[in-house]
């Protein structure tokens, strides 16, 4: 195997994708970084930076310069033209595979601006003629580490999504479900969407806190513009503020009330469960944060 680009390297997924990749030793492996600086455990771990944004054509060349597969991360309010930038880059530098993180139930008319952006992205993926995967992620178990200070100071889970069910999923599934993607071909040309083992409301969430950390945590539901403004006054940029409003009002409805079994059929073991998020990632991020 040739070198292997991950783009949003030092995001939850992409920096633990660098890692396992890193750690296996079967290719060389590039994280693709705006800031070296805050990559400087992925160098320590053995990775090579390249300096590059993927708003800047000429370093998005330079940076996939002789690899053979890259795992394409982008985020924010321009995400597809992003990841439309990087796939006419990775042609150009003769890359054969895309290994592509994407949005649940991606969709042109998809209720969130993410899922449009996304369904455009994978059709300039699936139109560039390059071996692909795609893995749609579920709403991520992480998200609710930006809730930690309202459960410490009033023991409260605040979300927009009402009683709605959600497939929420580890982040760390997702990454490692790329590295799966990478390292075989057995899924090349496929769309997976990626969800935890089963589907839960923020009163599941909410007492398994409650178990792991031997508090009284309460979920307390609030109007998905609620959400929205609350994730604005905490620095969300407006775009992210908007696409949470809808995210929640779309999961209120039952839109993410699903599971699947790609994640175990692609790593080999079962998703990871609310209750394993709380033990090994809340509760240490609970005990380090005031």
């Amino acid at each position: 195997m040739q070198n292997i680009v991950v783009t949003g390297a030092t995001g939850n997924i992409g920096s633990r994708i660098v890692l396992e990749l890193v750690a296996r030793k079967r290719a060389d492996v590039i994280a693709f970084v705006r800031d070296p600086l805050k990559a400087s455990s992925l160098a320590a771990a053995g990775a090579v930076l390249r300096r590059g944004t993927l708003e800047d054509s000429a370093s998005l060349r330079a940076g996939f310069a002789g690899a053979d597969t890259v795992v394409l991360i982008t985020a924010g309010g321009t995400l597809a033209e992003q990841a439309k930038a990087a796939i006419e880059a990775a042609r150009a530098a003769g890359v054969r595979k895309i290994v592509r993180v994407s949005s649940l139930k991606a969709s042109l008319d998809g209720p969130t601006d993410s899922c449009r952006q996304d369904a455009r992205a994978e059709a300039h993926l699936r139109a560039s003629g390059l071996t692909h995967v795609i893995l749609r992620g579920h709403c991520f178990m992480q998200n609710t580490l930006k809730g930690i200070r309202s459960i410490r100071e009033e023991g409260n889970v605040y979300f927009g999504s009402g009683s709605g069910k959600i497939g929420m999923i580890d982040a760390r599934d997702i990454a490692d479900a790329a590295v799966a993607a990478v390292e075989r071909d057995a899924w090349d040309g496929q769309i997976l969407e990626l969800t935890g083992p089963v589907a839960i409301d923020f009163a599941t969430v909410a007492a398994a806190f409650t178990a792991e950390l031997g508090l009284n945590i309460a979920y307390v539901p609030i109007a998905p513009e609620a959400a929205g403004e609350a994730a604005r006054k905490f620095g969300a940029d407006p775009w992210t503020a908007t696409v949470l409003t809808e995210y929640c009002t779309a999961y209120a409805k039952g839109w993410g009330d699903f599971t699947t079994q790609h994640v175990a059929e692609l790593t080999g073991h079962a998703p990871r469960s609310i209750a394993d998020f709380a033990r090994e990632v809340l509760a240490p991020a609970f005990s380090l944060r005031p």
